[in-house]
């Protein structure tokens, strides 16, 4: 005779381990759904309901929390990059991603209370009428009509026991009179970056391995931000402004004894300051045909200031750089609508221009820095078509292509004009195996987006580097095909694995530039190289083995690549791209406290290396980021919520560098550096109220 616990437990490792038994095991596992709780709509077409009602029990207070609390879905903000189309994310409301890129749909999301919502669509593979933003997963939070109008009050505190006290208050308005939709945000942020900051040791070794000199290091990191953005609605037209400011002051610092016992400091100030605005708005109407059409317009304005002064007995360098940047896009879009297919086509106009000045001078004499100011301006323009089918109720079909073309101009320094096009198809399948199981696929050809800042010299005194700027680079692009397996049970749970492939060319890493007699790192194009990651998500409820309310929710990426140096010609890695990382958390409702105890886990590990012509870097992270807290909702308006311990473990920050002799080839290393910093554990709580 089995006991109901060892039954649990059977349950639960059959899942784990089984868990491509699919439908007939979720229904088999599955126990009757509690009184008061929804369960999501049966998978319609590759589209999966979620009512307000399945969420009541987690007790959100935004809509942006009913999102994260999706089984299976990672929300995803979009790429910062130029133009509008590629820089979409995963999250629509009401069908359409908001016309702006300063403010993040999770932004809009937290303006929006959950009795605002009707519903939310997890759309895997395509819907009609819905434009898939170039994601194979989406989730549409669809508004409820009628009279809406919140105010919300916000504030957040941090608790060092090393630096002044961090604070954030913020306020969130929005309303509804008749077809118009007003909504707004004022925020402000004063806070230590903990990532960067701490205190630790400094080690300095010859390339005998003799200690040179050591001694506590130091790094402390502010962040002051300041943000205020409003958006309109009328029927179909949407207008938004938005601006910020953000300041990073950032100082480190080593007392060093050196093999002598002579003491001596080396410190670096950064004082960084960055500006944004925009404005933006888009129209969308009913055209013949059956068509519909929607215009989107955005302006930006971007600009940077840095001033870095390094001293060192005997020698003070300073460097500064500044930047200056518009943007200009307008894009249209038709859309037709059949019964089983959803046909998109328009084009895309964006004219950029960026500015760049930098400056660099040790012992009071000025540097020569190749293209070290510079005008860089672009002109792009994209097309597109896209259609996506429901060949069967099971087959979803999207097949697309886009071709972009752009002109750029560099002044200054350099001067040098270039036109750039690129076709970019797309394909996507998606096949439901049963109401519990979908196999997406995916082949496109994705083209990565230059940097302008990379053709200008840069130099980041605090990490010892300086890059100078390549006007020849090229754009990566690379064929990525890619496989995913989503399985979904016991009504709140869902594993999804997907493996990517990507054959790449012209691999962006750095590479040497000379100069006369001088060698200078710059940003550059290493030829081919290959991609791989395997990623796992997993939402997992414990409700069916009798742990009511308990849930675990985690990511987990493992990537390698491989591209051939250019100073040794040998095979490694891509530079700076972490090899793995995850997040992990385990949530305990209670909903007779009307709280919520959550565990989190965050950045499991952060390991990456750089490679330098003369140098290789290696930044590490050590993977024991724990949090605990505690959330009280005793109503939906309101939440208290304590970070009881932020950090337990204290996480450490490390780099290595390894500096040679002339190149990296040669083996010769001149000396070593290593550097850590402690992250010191804080307090964080938050209040939030709305009317």
């Amino acid at each position: 005779m089995i006991n109901p616990n060892m039954s649990r437990a059977l349950r639960l490792i059959c899942l784990l381990v089984g868990i491509g038994g699919g439908e007939a095991f979720a229904q088999s596992a599955a126990e009757p759904t509690p009184s008061g709780m929804a369960e999501a709509a049966p998978a319609t077409n590759g589209v999966i309901s979620y009512p307000p009602s399945f969420f009541d029990e987690y007790r959100p207070t935004t809509a942006s929390d009913m999102v994260n609390r999706i089984p299976g879905f990672n929300s995803s903000r979009g790429d910062d990059v130029r133009g509008f189309g590629g820089a979409a994310g995963n999250v629509l409301i009401d069908g359409a991603r908001p016309s702006s890129k300063s403010v993040s749909v999770d932004e809009a999301l937290r303006r929006m209370l959950p009795s605002q919502v009707e519903r939310i669509d997890l759309i895997r593979g395509g819907a009609p009428g819905i434009d898939m933003q170039g994601q194979a997963v989406v989730a549409n939070v669809i508004r409820k009509n009628g009279a809406e109008t919140s105010l919300t009050f916000e504030y957040m505190g941090k608790l060092y026991n090393d630096h002044p006290f961090g604070a954030s208050p913020r306020m969130d308005a929005t309303t509804r009179i008749g077809d118009l939709r007003l909504n707004g945000s004022v925020n402000a942020r004063f806070e230590k970056q903990q990532g960067d900051s701490g205190n630790g040791n400094f080690i300095r070794r010859n390339g005998r391995g003799d200690l040179v000199a050591s001694g506590p290091f130091h790094a402390n990191i502010d962040s002051r931000i300041y943000a205020a953005n409003a958006a309109a609605e009328y029927r179909t037209f949407r207008l938004n402004v938005g601006a910020e400011r953000a300041e990073t002051p950032r100082t480190e610092y080593a007392d060093l004894i050196n093999n002598l016992g002579v003491r001596s400091t080396e410190k670096v100030v950064n004082d960084v300051t960055a500006d944004k605005a925009e404005i933006g708005g888009d129209y969308q109407r009913p055209l013949a045909f059956g068509l519909t059409g929607r215009l989107i317009g955005l302006y930006t304005y971007k600009a940077s200031d840095l001033v870095s002064v390094q001293t060192r007995p005997g020698v003070a360098t300073r460097s500064t750089k500044t930047t200056d940047g518009v943007e200009s896009i307008v894009r249209g879009t038709m859309r037709r609508v059949f019964s089983s297919v959803t046909l998109d086509t328009g084009g895309e106009i964006a004219i950029n221009t960026l500015d760049v000045k930098n400056s660099l001078a040790t012992g009071g004499i000025a540097v020569i820095l190749p293209s070290a100011n510079v005008r860089i301006a672009e002109r792009r323009a994209e097309g597109f078509v896209n259609a996506v089918a429901k060949a069967t109720p099971q087959l979803s079909i999207e097949a697309g292509v886009r071709i972009e073309t752009s002109t750029i101009t560099q002044s200054g320094d350099v001067s040098k004009e270039r036109t750039l096009t690129f076709p970019k198809p797309r394909m996507v399948l998606s096949f439901g195996l049963s109401k519990a199981i979908q196999l997406r696929a995916r082949i496109e050809r994705t083209v990565g987006q230059l940097n302008f800042e990379d053709f200008a010299a840069s130099g980041d005194l605090s990490a010892g580097v300086l890059n100078v700027g390549n006007s020849n680079l090229q754009p990566e692009r690379a064929w990525v095909s890619e496989i995913a397996w989503e399985q979904r049970f016991w009504d709140k749970g869902a594993l999804v694995l997907t493996a990517t492939h990507s054959a790449v060319e012209a691999v962006v890493d750095v590479i040497p530039i000379f100069s006369g007699a001088s060698v200078f790192d710059a940003p550059g194009n290493l030829g081919k190289g290959t991609k791989d990651e395997l990623n796992a998500t997993l939402a997992l409820p414990f409700d069916n083995i009798g742990l009511k309310g308990l849930s675990l929710r985690g990511s987990y990426t493992w990537r390698r690549s491989r591209v051939t140096d250019p100073t040794t010609h040998l095979e490694r890695p891509f530079s700076s791209l972490n090899p793995w990382e995850g997040q992990f958390n385990l949530t305990q409702d209670l909903p007779r406290l009307k709280s919520t105890l959550v565990i989190t886990t965050m950045q499991l590990g952060n390991k990456v290396r750089q490679y330098r012509s003369n140098e290789t870097r290696f930044d590490y992270t050590t993977p024991n980021y724990v949090n605990i807290q505690y959330n009280w909702r005793p109503n939906p308006t309101f939440i208290a919520s304590v970070q009881l311990f932020e950090n337990i473990f204290l996480r450490e920050r490390r780099r290595e560098r390894v500096i040679y002799s002339g190149p990296r080839s040669n083996g010769i290393i001149s000396l070593t550096e290593e550097r850590s910093a402690e992250m010191e554990p804080f307090i964080m709580f938050r209040l939030r109220k709305s009317y």
